[in-house]
């Protein structure tokens, strides 16, 4: 567990998107509607969905190839459906995949990004798997203030590479350090995150996490080798909570 905050320079938060600002659960609604299946049915294509979703780009990474985040969302939908034994055309999968650049945002994610914005000391970056025109898509469709409130913006596509390998966080590390007037160090840059495998990743590469426990199971989490510890250095179970913790609070 991290040690209790002292601010001494700007800090980062890098907000991963899918699973963290916008639930990825939402697309049920559309897959119902769409499809015509039952709510059951379309819950577990949902699931299906984006298990294959992030399958697919951790065999990308593992067998050294890359395509962007909207092919293998589009690929890992017709796996989904398949495995359900629907058959959908191009047309049918347009919809579905522009259904799912307008997920909801979680009821904590506008607040959580407001509180930051109002600390002067800490900028708040989109770090996604993500292509720019998705994560765009999707803020924009909340019809709220959020997509004006990120400091930058920094995606997979700038290395051709995936979470959880190192590649994406250092280069997240490199973006911020060339694009910005502050030099950071990895450990004051957090990621936040709902997805233990993108706190593991962001962990071993040297950076410091929130993982956001909604459900509140608990770190179950048991990737880490002998020696190195992955854990997140903070868990919360609400995404305002970040803005109390990296409030600096006074020494003795």
């Amino acid at each position: 567990m991290a040690s209790e905050f002292r601010q001494e320079k700007i800090a980062l938060a890098a907000f991963d998107v899918y699973g963290t600002l916008l639930d990825t659960s939402s697309i049920t609604e559309a897959i119902q509607k769409h499809l015509g299946v039952i709510p059951d049915v379309a819950s577990k294509i949902s699931g299906s969905w984006r298990k294959h979703q992030l399958e697919y780009t951790w065999r990308l990474n593992s067998m050294g190839y890359y395509e962007s985040f909207d092919v293998v969302t589009k690929k890992s939908l017709f796996n989904a459906t398949a495995e359900h034994g629907i058959r959908i055309d191009e047309t049918m999968a347009a919809s579905l995949l522009e259904a799912y650049h307008r997920l909801d945002p979680f009821g904590d994610t506008l607040p959580a990004l407001q509180g930051l914005a109002e600390l002067p000391h800490v900028k708040v970056i989109i770090f996604s798997n993500g292509t720019q025109k998705m994560v765009t898509t999707a803020l924009q469709s909340t019809g709220t203030s959020l997509s004006s409130l990120p400091d930058g913006m920094y995606f997979a596509d700038s290395v051709s590479r995936y979470k959880p390998a190192p590649e994406i966080y250092h280069g997240l590390v490199s973006y911020l350090n060339n694009s910005t007037h502050d030099i950071y160090q990895p450990s004051n840059v957090w990621l936040v995150s709902g997805n233990p495998f993108d706190v593991t990743g962001a962990r071993s590469a040297g950076l410091s996490a929130f993982w956001i426990d909604r459900s509140g199971t608990g770190w179950l989490d048991r990737i880490s080798p002998d020696g190195h510890d992955l854990t997140p250095n903070k868990v919360i179970k609400d995404l305002r909570e970040i803005t109390d913790f990296l409030t600096p609070r006074e020494t003795e």
